[in-house]
């Protein structure tokens, strides 16, 4: 027999911020195209920039899909009820929500530890093996592993079967063996959640200490600690999120007081942990993608300037010495080549070679860049008619 009652005793409480649907969708919605942008890039600069993929990449992707397939199980369970009170909803409503609050719940608990080892992963590429510093991260990876797994359990397994977790009538007579976060007695139910929040909200106080080292450690430069600034910022976002979903959880003992009616006193809980884990994936990923990105030269992407491009011809007595020998001699061109006179020509032509603007530019390094450009121009594009050059106007 369920240790819960429902009553219609909290009808007349106004209807808080968190309930309304627009706000649910809103809050989980770009939460998560924020999370999915900075997993994204940081995962782009692993694999194709540094690339140095690493354990802590897997367990940012896994992390990945387990907050999508929450954050869609939460705005489904909006249209099953969420934010108005359980009494209120018809039979299939309190199933839909019921099996809607089971994945989402069920992924939020994954997702916490998927990206607490993230992080940590993360900062064992920092400090050297050996070190206090290291060893300390080796141990909390194995115990928040553990955590992890054993709470994961319990969400993803509630019941024995899974399905008797939405059976309301088969619970409520006692006949589901359900434990855990699926528990129909008040004791086990609220400690489980309880629990789980205040170790949760202990690790994130340790992951955010954890980089502290760093600021004195020698050969840190200004730009690293305040990139540590910028992390530690973020971090303390996570934690206040972390907290204040503890604090709730505490106040209403997880939606059982002062009535049962998880729907109306559930929404604030649940938009804060979309909010921690969330920010958290941003914490975990912003350190690895925004030093590649601060470095891109943008104005060298989005050119405005316009260039002068002039196109010469370059005219050599030699080309017309050539012309009219071919236009007034019989003789064939090897012939006219090995002439007796071609010997003061070419000393001639070889003069005016080295007077030539493109041969200078590629043999004097004093010449200024706009002087070789007109050069190069001239030699790789000269006009068919044979004219002087012309000046068009490019815009790149």
């Amino acid at each position: 027999m369920s240790d819960f009652r429902y009553s219609y005793d909290n009808l007349d409480e106004p209807e808080p911020l968190s309930n309304r649907p627009e706000l649910i969708w809103g809050v989980v919605i770009s939460c998560m195209m924020v999370s999915w942008i900075c997993v994204c890039l940081r995962l782009y600069v692993r694999f194709r920039i540094v690339r140095a993929p690493g354990w802590d990449d897997l367990c940012v992707g896994l992390y990945l899909l387990m907050v999508t397939a929450g954050s869609i199980a939460i705005c489904i369970s909006a249209t099953y009820g969420l934010g108005r009170h359980f009494l209120a909803l018809e039979a299939w409503e309190r199933s839909g929500f019921l099996k809607t609050f089971y994945v989402g719940n069920a992924t939020y608990i994954t997702s916490t530890a998927l990206i607490k080892e993230a992080l940590l992963l993360q900062y064992l590429r920092i400090y050297d093996r050996g070190v206090l510093v290291h060893r300390f991260l080796i141990g909390l990876i194995i115990f928040t592993a553990l955590w992890g797994f054993a709470y994961s359990f319990l969400a993803w397994v509630p019941c024995f079967p899974v399905r008797d977790m939405w059976n309301l009538e088969l619970q409520q007579s006692g006949g589901a063996y359900c434990y855990g976060y699926g528990s129909q007695y008040a004791g086990p139910f609220i400690a489980t959640f309880q629990s789980h929040a205040a170790v949760n909200m202990a690790l994130d106080t340790i992951v955010l200490l954890i980089p502290i080292p760093l600021f004195c450690k020698d050969g840190t430069t200004t730009g690293t600690r305040m990139r540590l600034v910028g992390l530690l910022s973020m971090g303390v976002f996570v934690l206040v999120f972390a907290t204040w979903r503890l604090i709730t959880i505490i106040e209403h003992r997880v939606a059982t007081w002062p009535t049962r009616d998880p729907t109306w006193y559930g929404p604030i809980s649940i938009i804060l942990a979309v909010l921690e884990v969330d920010a958290a994936s941003i914490c975990a990923s912003v350190p690895i993608f925004w030093p590649v990105l601060s470095r891109m030269d943008w104005g060298k992407i989005f050119v405005t300037q316009e260039v002068n491009i002039t196109r010469e011809t370059r005219y050599m007595e030699d080309d017309e010495d050539r012309l009219t020998r071919d236009t007034t001699h019989s003789r064939t061109g090897s012939e006219a080549d090995l002439g007796g006179g071609n010997g003061r020509k070419g000393s001639r032509n070889k003069e005016m070679y080295y007077q030539d603007s493109y041969v200078l530019s590629q043999v004097d390094p004093l010449r200024t860049s706009i002087e070789r450009a007109h050069a190069s121009a001239a030699r790789s594009d000269p006009p068919k008619n044979g004219l002087n050059g012309s000046k068009k106007w490019m815009k790149i």
